[in-house]
């Protein structure tokens, strides 16, 4: 007789632990109910693309939920450590805990979204009764294939079996779907985007389609990797207890098992973005080909009067510096004279107080104490202040204003959540700081102090306030202040969800769906949050805890889904890519959508900080602003590619071994004929090589 081939032992092997671990076999039946729950709707629209990554993410986690939970279960049936518990008794305990979940699950819905413990204890009870039912299938199944009918145990009787009721559990779900879409007249129950037939043409079509497949596939691929992988590790632990304790140790063993590896799981998870954000600092600090030079007027940051360094603000504080309008600019749309804009850009390095002293002294060295208004404009993590905003407030102010931006991060505002209490005490302290130098001034010469934020900005600006709201800015010394997109973590935004009349202080604190609901003049703080903006209801919070917009189908605002279910992580997921779709915008192009606020900039500008225009005007600004992104979007695109073929070309002469060549972007000029000017300056540097030039 052969022995047998080794990966023969190994699959054989496999298949044995899968068809007898319960705990991996009630995670998959979870992880099939999960993917039906992954195609409700949220928010936004998604892309076939972008539904299979929800499904492949939703299944993942809900398998090692399921696995994880049915071991704890099965332990618990067991009584004592060394013990495993009879089909009966797994019978028992999976009717517990469906039946207990549901229970739990329905008793605490309506108070789950009060609190985060409410919410952890309401998924828990939901996640008990869709593990214990899942439990109770594989042991049901297990009596009937291999005690009533006596049939071998191998994946035909055991894996199969599971696939199919967990596909019968997530028809279940789907089918309620369904029918909570009719019943609410939703023209689409699934979450992704539905394109009218023959819109897109056939090619294109095939290749999305073969994309989809291949992401599903990779999902699948994926989801049986972890599994196994996790199972593996399990089973590894569940030995080390057994050596450890000189005994079996039965399902406990199993128990912490698959508790060790859901923890492993879960610290991957916090390593990774801890990675990411070291990565993505290192990313903001680059120089960008087309703001290499710092700026050269006296009347910004960094310019020949400042006293911070352009490397030390990062890359949207360089941009921002740059960005300035000139009097002429303003003068060609506003008509009349105009001043010079001011714009200060404070870096993160040195204290509180440092940083709001260097804000003082910044517009004491650019002229901004001498402009009508100075708004401070908290900006998102990554340092990014709404360039739409920058220039319409100095249009609408004909260039008489100041502009001061403390940053508080260099990382994207997901990554950025936990620097917003050292942004809140710096805008605070650069509020207070400015207030206090400006007491100094004649009376009839003082600026207005007004503030701007949006995203995470948002927050910040409005959280100067916190749950005490207006009074609270009325005593740093706002005038005003204009909030865009105000994140659901915001103390402001929870205490107006609580008790808006009180906090709307006889209408001086205001929330709107958009800017064309304002009247001028009709309060002094502004927020506008567009009904279908993820930013605006997104919180970490809503891994478990349903959030107040998820309420009754009748209590919910425009735009959000009626038909759809809470569902823990799942509906968390969802939210992710509705965050990412929120913020997908094209340059120049204004669109009232998610968490895209360049629409409602000018006219809620000139409401909030009482800054009057002409029709004429109004319409003026409104081309301009669109015209000069796309502009600066443009010569940002066509310098990074010319960078990137520079090096190319570069790297390539340099290999050839002759004299070393130093190729830059500085002498490309900018404008409508960007792309052949490239192409001269390529060939001239180039010839000056001595190499062929291209065509």
């Amino acid at each position: 007789m052969f022995p047998m081939p080794m990966g023969r032992i190994l699959v054989d092997g496999l298949l044995r632990h899968f068809t007898t671990d319960q705990a991996v076999r009630a995670g998959v039946i979870t992880a099939a109910w999960a993917a039906s729950a992954s195609y409700s709707r949220g928010l936004l629209p998604r892309t076939p693309v972008q539904q299979a990554g929800v499904t492949g993410v939703s299944v993942t986690a809900y398998y090692a939920l399921g696995a994880t939970t049915w071991a704890t279960i099965s332990s618990a049936a067991a009584g004592t450590p060394g013990s495993r518990p009879g089909p009966r008794a797994r019978l028992v305990a999976a009717a517990v805990a469906s039946v207990g979940g549901k229970i739990g699950e329905l008793s605490m819905r309506e108070t789950s979204a009060q609190s985060l413990e409410g919410g952890i204890a309401w998924s828990e009870a939901k996640l008990l009764s869709v593990v214990g039912l899942a439990g109770g299938l594989v042991t049901a199944s297990d009596l009937l294939a291999h005690n009533v009918l006596k049939l071998q145990r191998n994946p035909g009787t055991t894996l199969a079996l599971d696939l199919t009721m967990g596909a019968a559990m997530a028809g279940g779900s789907y089918l309620r779907r369904l029918r909570r879409a009719r019943r609410y007249h939703a023209d689409n129950a699934t979450g992704h985007e539905h394109k009218p037939k023959g819109s897109t043409p056939l090619p294109k079509r095939l290749r999305t389609a073969a994309v989809v497949g291949s992401t599903i596939a990779g999902s699948t691929v994926g989801l049986a990797a972890l599994a196994t992988t996790e199972q593996a590790g399990a089973r590894l632990v569940t030995r080390g207890v057994n050596k450890v304790a000189g005994a079996d140790t039965g399902e406990f063993g199993v128990f912490v098992g698959h508790g060790v590896m859901f923890t492993a799981m879960a610290g991957l998870g916090v390593l990774a973005l801890r990675q990411m954000r070291t990565m993505t600092e290192k990313k903001a600090q680059a120089l960008e080909p087309v703001y290499e030079q710092p700026p050269t007027s006296p009347f910004v940051s960094c310019g020949p009067t400042s006293e911070i360094g352009f490397e030390e603000i990062g890359k949207e504080g360089r941009r921002f510096v740059l960005m300035r309008l000139n009097p002429q600019e303003i003068q060609q749309i506003m008509g009349g004279t105009a001043d010079e804009p001011v714009r200060i850009v404070v870096p993160r390095e040195g204290s509180i107080g440092q940083r709001a002293e260097l804000a003082v002294r910044e517009l004491e060295a650019t002229g901004g104490l001498h402009r009508s208004i100075i708004c401070i404009a908290s900006p998102t993590g990554v340092g990014y202040v709404n360039y739409v905003m920058a220039e319409a407030l100095e249009y609408l102010s004909h260039g008489n204003c100041a502009i001061v931006v403390p940053q508080y991060a260099y990382v994207p505002s997901a990554l950025a959540l936990n620097k917003t209490t050292e942004g809140v005490e710096l805008q605070t302290a650069v509020i207070e700081a400015i207030r206090s130098r400006i007491d100094e001034v004649n009376p009839e010469h003082r600026p207005r102090i007004v503030q701007f934020g949006e995203s995470l900005g948002a927050q910040v600006a409005a959280d100067v306030a916190g749950p005490l709201g207006v009074p609270r800015f009325d005593a740093v010394g706002l005038e005003s202040g204009l909030y865009l997109g105000v994140p659901f973590r915001s103390t402001l935004w929870k205490a107006w969800l609580r008790a808006s009349e009180s906090m709307a202080a006889g209408g001086r604190l205001q929330n709107v769906s958009e800017a064309g609901e304002l009247r001028p003049g009709s309060s002094r703080h502004i927020m506008i949050n567009h009904h279908d903006d993820p930013i605006n209801k997104f919180s970490y919070q809503m891994v478990v805890q349903r959030p107040w917009w998820f309420g009754p189908p009748a209590t919910r605002p425009p735009k959000v889904p009626q038909e759809t279910l809470f569902r823990p992580v799942i509906s968390f997921v969802i939210a992710l890519v509705d965050l990412l779709n929120g913020m997908d915008s094209k340059p120049g192009e204004f669109r009232l959508l998610a968490h895209d606020y360049r629409i409602d900039l000018r006219e809620a500008l000139e409401k909030t900080y009482d800054l009057p225009a002409t029709l004429e005007q109004r319409d003026l600004i409104e081309s301009a602003l669109r015209r000069r992104e796309q502009d600066w979007a443009e010569r940002r695109l066509i310098a990074r590619t010319g960078e990137k073929a520079l090096r190319q070309l570069r790297d390539t002469i340099n290999s050839w071994g002759q004299d070393s060549v130093n190729l830059k972007l500085d002498e490309i000029p900018a404008g409508d004929e960007a792309s052949s000017r490239l192409i001269e300056y390529l060939n001239a540097k180039l010839g000056q090589s001595g190499s062929s030039t291209i065509g």
